[in-house]
């Protein structure tokens, strides 16, 4: 046991932990995140009432029962920083603990009771090959971790590889992603209530999409995502 604590602390000198956004070096009692980014945070209040920006950016386009965003993106932001890194660094522990925080506001939530399955967004599977995860996945496994719910990553596909939406408009944002999801197995959905995990909210677009598809498919549907730019 000592010997370990030493090795530990070895190769925490030679290799230190660093904060997932500003890359200064952690100290000792801080996870992921130095004290100062933890504290800027732009934290939500989405998951204390139904009627918040979340919820209204995505309640028109398609039936969903709860909508909360823990985070606020905007451009050149710590937040823009750590997704960038948990969708293109293999930042997967950025997911995780993100995701961890974010459950511990929905288990304190009065409107995300009685979720049955946790479903993240799924990509394509040519794009999760060369990406190599699904990052969507890992913000999932946080928030089942802290809420005790099972995750699903197989009877809910996307089928049909569209192009980047990062360029498009609004309109075309929402051609681009129609009827792009599928059930696979739809005795494992049906009459579930859904909660639909996703990195980034912006036009809701591909949330409204595959909420339609878990719809049309005898679910209800709730929706968490990390951020709403």
């Amino acid at each position: 046991m000592h010997l370990r604590r030493y090795w530990d602390s070895f190769i925490a000198v030679l290799f230190p932990s660093v904060c997932a956004s500003c890359e200064k070096v952690l100290l000792q009692q801080e996870e992921l995140l130095c004290s100062y980014c933890e504290f800027h945070l732009p934290i939500n209040d989405h998951y204390l009432f139904l009627d918040n920006e979340a919820m209204r950016r995505i309640k028109h386009k398609a039936p969903v029962e709860m909508a909360a965003a823990f985070l606020s993106f905007a451009k050149s932001s710590l937040v823009q920083t750590m997704i960038h890194k948990l969708k293109y660094g293999q930042g997967t522990a950025i997911g995780m603990y993100l995701g961890r925080r974010l459950g511990h506001q929905l288990l304190a939530s009065p409107h995300f009771h009685q979720i049955d399955l946790i479903i993240p967004i799924p990509l394509h599977k040519k794009k999760q090959r060369k990406r190599g995860y699904n990052q969507s996945e890992y913000i999932a496994r946080g928030i089942a971790e802290v809420l005790k719910v099972q995750l699903d990553t197989v009877n809910f596909i996307r089928p049909m590889n569209t192009a980047s939406q990062t360029s498009m408009g609004r309109m075309d944002r929402y051609d681009n992603v129609e009827n792009i999801f599928a059930c696979l197995n739809m005795q494992a959905l049906v009459g579930k209530h859904i909660l639909l995990v996703d990195d980034v909210l912006t036009t809701g677009a591909t949330i409204a999409s595959a909420a339609r598809t878990l719809d049309r498919n005898g679910c209800r549907v709730s929706v968490a995502v990390l951020a709403m730019a």
